[in-house]
């Protein structure tokens, strides 16, 4: 039989991708609704600002998108004139003009770019609207860069983009995202006191959150049976130490899966997360390894080659101590007795060269010890030569 990609559809995987349904943030979206539902169920009546706040990977991005997607939707079947504009003020450099060309060519798609200063582009903006008779919802992702570049002037412009046509339609809404509360600092009193009034605060997500976020993935980009609940639990693990960050752990379902079609394996096995969790992190084996005494390198060796020959990512310390004694054997050492190495699995942990984390189950309770981020073969050279 012929390779065969683990993936399905790797498309899924990638990061700007908006899966249909949004996991643990029905009350944030619930809460953008009450926000700016009103565009389309009282168009043009009133204009609303909002921030959303929270770490890398908490799902800002696609909190907002998906939110628009629903909006487009909605204001569609009822016959609404409405936008849902996504801008990243970084990739726009944090220039007001550049934001604003976008947003008015995205409405006008053959409006001249050149010629205007942003002022004027905030006019041509609103005779636009009113031209076009529509309303936009205008996300400013990463608005730090604009803060950071413009300092207050051109959000204090936005928020206050109906003031001198109190009369007109409130065709203007904006829905600012950042990942730091502190950007806002820089902003004037005025300002400030409109976007703060409505701040959504994203929590990270944690083990069991990532877990059903990568499974929703893993079924629709992946072969049946190419990625194991053991695997996905694994990266669970791991992302949910960087402080839940879904997005690096999409990162290594997807690198573990080009790892695996590059070996022409076809399931995803912990190594290949190893592999790529490296490589994100750039994280070498740590100094350490060389002042570790001989049968804590014997120990290590011996976690190393478990994790080689074995496809599971976590084992239990009576099946590591088993691959300790056939280290010893293998080097002519007299294996040392239970507490001893008991003691030697601590130290590992304390540096970092292992995760261990007691479980509990029907049968009590187990230590298990789990390899993260040093590959195992990459591992068992190290200690090799120095040994």
């Amino acid at each position: 039989m012929g390779y065969q990609s683990v993936f399905v559809d790797e498309g899924i995987l990638e990061i700007h991708h908006i899966p249909d349904a949004i996991l643990h943030r029905d009350a944030e979206m619930k809460r953008l609704g009450a926000l700016f539902d009103h565009m389309v169920t009282a168009p043009q009546e009133m204009s609303q600002k909002a921030v959303i706040i929270g770490n890398v990977g908490s799902g800002k991005t696609v909190l907002a998108h998906s939110y628009g997607r629903a909006l487009r939707a909605r204001a569609e079947r009822r016959r609404v004139n409405l936008h849902y504009i996504h801008i990243n003020c970084r990739e726009r450099r944090g220039s007001l003009f550049m934001i604003l060309s976008q947003v008015v060519t995205r409405i006008k798609p053959d409006f001249p770019e050149r010629g205007y200063s942003a002022n004027e582009l905030l006019d041509i903006l609103r005779q636009i609207l009113n031209e076009v008779d529509t309303q936009v919802l205008l996300c400013l992702d990463e608005v730090d860069a604009l803060i950071d570049n413009e300092g207050s002037d051109a959000l204090y412009y936005l928020t206050r983009f109906h003031e001198t046509t109190p009369d007109e339609p409130r065709r203007l809404n904006l829905l600012c995202i950042s990942k730091d509360a502190g950007a806002f600092r820089k902003l004037d009193r005025s300002t400030l006191s409109s976007l703060q009034r409505n701040v959504i605060r994203l929590p990270d997500y944690d083990r069991l959150q990532l877990t059903d976020i990568l499974m929703q993935r893993a079924e629709q980009a992946f072969r049946k049976d190419a990625v194991t609940l053991d695997v996905i639990d694994f990266i669970s693990d791991i992302a949910s130490k960087e402080r839940g960050d879904a997005r690096y752990a999409i990162s290594l379902l997807h690198g573990g899966g080009m790892e695996a079609n590059n070996e022409g394996a076809r399931q995803l096995k912990p190594e290949h997360i190893r592999k790529i969790a490296v490589g994100l992190f750039d994280i070498t084996v740590p100094d350490e390894i060389r002042y570790l005494s001989k049968h804590e390198k014997l120990s290590l060796l011996g976690i190393a080659r478990f994790f080689m020959s074995n496809t599971a990512s976590e084992a239990t310390t009576g099946e590591i101590e088993e691959s300790y004694h056939l280290v010893c054997e293998e080097y002519g050492e007299k294996k040392r007795g239970h507490t001893q190495f008991w003691k030697y699995l601590k130290k590992l942990n304390d540096l970092d060269f292992v995760a261990m984390e007691m479980h509990s189950s029907s049968q009590g309770r187990t230590q298990l010890i789990r390899l993260d981020k040093i590959p195992a073969k990459t591992l068992e050279k190290n200690v090799v030569d120095l040994l």
